[in-house]
């Protein structure tokens, strides 16, 4: 009869850890985490950049001024010109999520996935996950309860602005609030943000 007891309390323990959101101190953690990363992506993209054979050096020789944001400098993985400023963009996102995975304590990594793919599901009265299509979210970062990516927590995109009117505002240019409102519709736990490298910026607060 005890072994039963133990057995039931082990899995009503186990349905608790299935369906747990992160704490305010977890999610403070997990926010700190993020904008480090972020501004570390920044920098040492930024640096390495210039070390490549097939690149130039920035002009002031730690970032790019406006004019090096807007040179070509290549083609994306769909044919398409890019600019300096989406390579950089791409390459930074890339460390960003490496770091993200490596710091992260492992006992959150169930609580998060980077770049899940969502589309409305109106028989759940929700979303559910997708890997493509039309009409879908995209978001960087999603906390979300354990091992369940669609009792979203709190969501996160990355900017990383090239343009010198965009670094210290990111998130008051028209295409990034129309993002942040869509994202705000997968939770009303937490106002949705953006991380860049000069710092966090919730939906609605100044």
């Amino acid at each position: 009869m005890l072994g039963k007891v133990v057995q039931v309390a082990e899995a009503v323990q186990g349905l608790n850890t299935i369906e747990r959101a992160l704490t305010g101190a977890e999610l403070d953690l997990v926010e700190a985490t993020l904008k480090a990363c972020v501004a570390q992506a920044h920098a040492d993209i930024n640096e390495a950049y210039q070390q490549r054979g097939d690149a130039f050096r920035f002009e002031n020789g730690k970032f790019p001024n406006d004019a090096e944001c807007l040179k070509r400098v290549g083609f994306d993985e769909t044919g398409e010109k890019e600019t300096l400023a989406q390579e950089l963009g791409r390459l930074k996102h890339a460390a960003a999520f490496a770091c993200f995975k490596a710091r992260l304590p492992p006992d959150l990594r169930e609580n998060f996935t980077v770049e899940p793919r969502y589309k409305p599901d109106p028989e759940v009265n929700g979303v559910v996950l997708t890997d493509k299509g039309v009409n879908t979210l995209n978001p960087d970062f999603v906390v979300h309860g354990t091992r369940n990516a669609t009792d979203v927590q709190c969501v996160y995109e990355l900017k990383f602005p090239c343009l010198s009117a965009q670094k210290l505002a990111p998130h008051k240019t028209s295409w990034a609030e129309a993002q942040l409102k869509a994202y705000q519709l997968l939770s009303n736990r937490c106002p949705a943000a953006i991380i860049s490298p000069a710092g966090l910026f919730q939906l609605g607060i100044p």
